[in-house]
């Protein structure tokens, strides 16, 4: 069986909210933590309603998302 081919966006986040996820997609793993700083202060001037920020990147060798970092809640 064929390995999927890898997205032109490898990484993703996954915002989870008391209601749904929603999942975006990111070039560069810079791009993808703006993202998670962005989404951060929105947390922590209550714009947001995000409880949960995984972030994922795209396995070459698997051919299957998998999970990098919980970004927030951060673990101490």
């Amino acid at each position: 069986m064929p390995t999927p081919k890898k997205p032109s966006r490898p990484w993703r986040l996954l915002h989870t909210t008391p209601g749904s996820v929603v999942e975006t997609k990111h070039r560069s793993e810079p791009e993808t933590y703006r993202e998670v700083a962005a989404e951060k202060e929105r947390i922590a001037n209550g714009t947001s309603r995000t409880v949960r920020i995984r972030v994922e990147k795209w396995s070459v060798d698997y051919g299957r998302w998998e999970h990098f970092e919980t970004a927030y809640p951060e673990k101490p």
